[in-house]
């Protein structure tokens, strides 16, 4: 007999925040997942009985179209880039690493035409652990916290990376409500884990010692300010 490939218990688990690690709550549930909000925080996050393992995440990856030569993926990335490329001209930034460049990595090179000296890290595609050990005046993650499986100890991470009066520029997709969720498409990616809204990243800014800017409704940077 052919069996899900996800196994869901009759009574939702009730599991700790990964983010802040309080107590959480079932949110929703979908087809393949369940899925939790803390009570804290109010991350939204999947199951961990359900994350995918690092060879089927790769797979996934690569079903995406990261080009860098393809100006719609540069529109894209745009809208995280033009309001930051003003914020590192008033900021005097020279420094930049793209974190989680993917398989087509091209943040850094729009960084790079800009006069910034941008370097780009992957743990899948460009593992150079060399990169972790140094700090920038800015570093970028775009679409890639939701993918985060441990966001405590990877904001933690983050963190030293931004020097003093840095920048932090993340862009992801806001979850949406209890009801619409199960239905929400952004979801539906299995290395979409965590998923965060005004709250949550209230609760990053004041954990980590970042001063926290919406931009627009999937644009958020955190400003680290100079005494952290």
């Amino acid at each position: 007999m052919e069996t899900s490939p996800f196994f869901f218990s009759k009574e939702p688990i009730m599991l700790l925040c990964p983010l802040c690690h309080a107590s959480s709550s079932f949110y929703a549930r979908d087809k393949r997942r369940d899925f939790h909000q803390c009570r804290q925080c109010r991350l939204v996050f999947a199951d961990p009985a359900t994350h995918v393992d690092r060879e089927e995440e790769k797979r996934l990856y690569e079903t995406h179209e990261n080009d860098p030569l393809d100006p719609r993926y540069r529109a894209f990335l745009n809208q995280l880039w033009q309001p930051l490329q003003k914020v590192c001209r008033d900021s005097g930034y020279r420094t930049a690493l793209d974190f989680g460049s993917g398989p087509g990595p091209t943040l850094h090179l729009m960084m790079e035409e800009s006069g910034l000296n941008a370097r780009h890290y992957d743990p899948i595609y460009s593992p150079d652990e060399i990169l972790l050990s140094h700090s920038y005046d800015v570093v970028t993650c775009t679409e890639v916290i939701e993918h985060f499986f441990y966001p405590q100890r990877e904001f933690a991470q983050l963190r030293r990376l931004v020097k003093p009066g840095g920048t932090l520029a993340t862009m992801t997709k806001p979850y949406v409500s209890a009801e619409r969720f199960p239905n929400w498409h952004y979801k539906n990616d299995l290395t979409h884990v965590s998923f965060f809204n005004d709250e949550t990243y209230r609760y990053i800014a004041e954990q980590f010692g970042f001063r926290v800017e919406r931009i627009t409704n999937e644009v958020t940077f955190f400003r680290c300010i100079k005494s952290c």
